[in-house]
């Protein structure tokens, strides 16, 4: 039940954003609100327990990338860089990355901690490979900013729906642009 509970969480969270309220998950599950404080005692809980899963869930394909043997270095940067929540699927929504900031710093403080250390294993993978001659030196200091910047602009709803592209689609792209850059594929 608790997983139950957490999937049309993460559903209210793509629809309402944080918005929601246990009355509206309720409904959509078919229990009382009752029913879902015998498992999650607050609704800040349940948020945090969407995101620690979806952290965890691209925590797990993170390092599945970097151990494939079968995968190149540029391949690894690529697919890191695309990487989306797969148990809930995206969770996007137009305002949550602003409404978590504003109402859920503590949820939006574990996103923001995840976010920086996905960036300094990529920063460290992506060091390590320069070092052993898999890459051309760079600046790692600029691509980390161009990274950052670049991430940021792509969770604003207004980008997203002026380009007409869904966050995932956007990912794509920008890993297509750092690690391909603007040269003709051969």
């Amino acid at each position: 039940m608790r997983n139950r509970i957490l999937l049309a969480a993460a559903e209210e969270l793509k629809t309402r954003g944080v918005k929601f309220t246990m009355s509206d998950l309720a409904r959509r599950l078919r229990l009382s609100k009752t029913s879902l404080y015998e498992y999650f005692a607050s609704k800040n809980e349940l948020v945090h327990s969407i995101l620690a899963t979806a952290i965890q869930d691209v925590q797990e394909q993170e390092k599945e990338i970097y151990s494939n043997c079968e995968l190149s270095v540029v391949d690894k940067i690529q697919a890191v860089l695309k990487i989306v929540p797969i148990v809930f699927g995206p969770i996007y929504n137009r305002n949550l990355y602003d409404d978590l900031r504003n109402y859920y710093p503590n949820e939006w403080q574990l996103v923001a901690n995840f976010r920086q250390e996905q960036l300094d294993n990529l920063i460290s993978f992506i060091a390590h490979n320069i070092e052993i001659h898999s890459l051309r030196p760079i600046n790692t200091f600029v691509l980390r900013q161009i990274i950052i910047s670049t991430t940021n602009d792509l969770f604003n709803y207004q980008f997203l729906e002026e380009g007409n592209i869904t966050h995932a689609n956007a990912l794509a792209a920008m890993a297509d642009i750092i690690v391909y850059g603007l040269f003709p594929s051969k």
